[in-house]
């Protein structure tokens, strides 16, 4: 859930090799546990990267990148999900891990998401399967790309309270989850909703496309959308929805340079938010830890983030807020405003909500042993860990980093009370 500026190519970024503490060995079979069950609510802390999907059980996390995944509380292991005892999981027809999942829904005996079908990249169907990757079902179809042939910069979908909120040709929808199509409420919709644009003659998108975040905390959807002011510029504003009558107002929009100062996006996008209690907490790259009361607007700097760094990545929990000192880059490595790489980064840094420092977690001993060619990219964090992926690349000619002849993607773990860092499954 990184906004970025409307220019800005979403890249990327994903995680670790090699683990600093005891791992799990690849491929290791780890237990599922049948009887699982999840919360009826939006899970807010697990819906803010897009390089992966994340469902909470009451035994552990199922996590979507290309394949299905499951983490177990109890041990902390990590496995990939398929059934079949001798699949080596490369083979996406027969693998029961390749469930072509975009958003992770809800569920817990049986999960739910909304997916695609073998060869087609359009999220337009929400599927169920066992918690075991197996007896996959088509649950509903959903509203996709009918009213327009412009496409959203970013389709998204998540579940709160038995409905399914979910963005297509730049328009808010919800629907029962297991709900007719043709049932599905317009939420928001933009007046330039329907604006198409032919580029290069082949492609026709929509110029003024919306990027949107979803999220839901009792009767209330918040969704921040990217939205053309009167100036012509495009800048975040937060938006609340009532879900007992579906009244739609704006409440926030993205504070300017002359009340928090600079930031790599100043004036456009917020690097990182999260919406909680009636306060907007949120982080500017290049700037500093904020907050805002929802009902006043007032502005409060938490945390004077560059007296660790100066650029970074931010997720959020109820609890604190997790910081990675990567920066923007070019394709070479070097710092580049507006770069479409983020990378440089060594240090993970912890603040409580109320702005309060609580430690950093060193990852310098991780880059001693993957060498260059490292990106990370932070995906969630609970009351105890922080999860993050760790991508790193391998090329025949060290001095062309554009032409990579190799990645190796990993899904890692660092500790919030301890420090430890482990790896928890090579991902590719």
């Amino acid at each position: 859930m990184k906004p970025a500026k409307r220019l800005l190519a979403a890249v990327l970024a994903a995680l670790l090799a090699l683990s600093l503490a005891a791992c799990q060995k690849d491929g290791e079979k780890v237990n599922i546990p049948a009887n699982q069950t999840s919360t009826d609510d939006f899970q807010k802390n697990l819906h803010q990267s897009d390089k992966g999907s994340f469902l909470e059980t009451d035994a552990g996390y199922y996590f979507t990148y290309g394949s299905l995944y499951f983490i177990a509380k109890d041990t902390g292991t990590a496995t990939i999900v398929c059934a079949k005892p001798d699949c080596d999981h490369t083979d996406d027809s027969i693998c029961n891990a390749h469930i072509h999942a975009d958003y992770l829904l809800t569920g817990g005996e049986i999960l739910y998401y909304v997916g695609y079908v073998n060869g087609s990249t359009q999220p337009k169907l929400v599927y169920s399967v066992k918690n075991d990757a197996t007896d996959r079902q088509t649950v509903q179809e959903l509203k996709y790309n009918e009213t327009s042939t412009s496409r959203s910069s970013k389709d998204t979908a998540i579940y709160h309270r038995g409905y399914i909120y979910y963005v297509s040709d730049d328009i808010l929808y919800r629907v029962k989850l297991g709900g007719e199509k043709d049932s599905a409420e317009i939420i928001w919709s933009p007046e330039n909703a329907g604006a198409t644009q032919s580029y290069g003659g082949m492609v026709q998108f929509n110029p003024n496309a919306i990027r949107y975040t979803l999220w839901a905390e009792e009767d209330t959807l918040y969704f921040m959308a990217n939205v053309q002011t009167n100036d012509g510029t495009y800048k975040d504003v937060l938006f609340r929805c009532d879900l007992n009558d579906l009244s739609v107002k704006q409440i926030w929009a993205t504070p300017g340079a002359d009340e928090v100062g600079e930031w790599e996006t100043t004036g456009v996008c917020v690097s990182q938010w999260y919406v909680t209690d009636g306060y907007i907490y949120f982080y500017l790259s290049g700037g500093d830890m904020w907050r805002a009361e929802l009902a006043t607007g007032e502005l409060t700097r938490l945390a004077d983030t560059h007296e660790k760094m100066k650029y970074g990545s931010a997720i959020f929990s109820d609890e604190y807020m997790a910081l990675l000192n990567d920066m923007p880059t070019d394709s070479y490595g070097n710092f580049a405003i507006g770069g479409i790489f983020r990378t440089n980064a060594d240090t993970i840094y912890l603040y409580g909500l109320d702005g309060s420092f609580i430690k950093e977690i060193s990852l310098k001993k991780l880059l001693a042993d993957l060498g260059e060619g490292l990106e990370i990219d932070l995906l969630m964090c609970d009351s105890t860990d922080v999860y993050f992926l760790t991508t790193g690349y391998t090329y025949d000619d060290p001095n062309s980093p554009t032409l990579a002849t190799g990645r190796t993607i990993t899904l890692c773990r660092a500790n919030v009370e301890t420090g430890d860092v482990l790896k928890l499954y090579k991902l590719q």
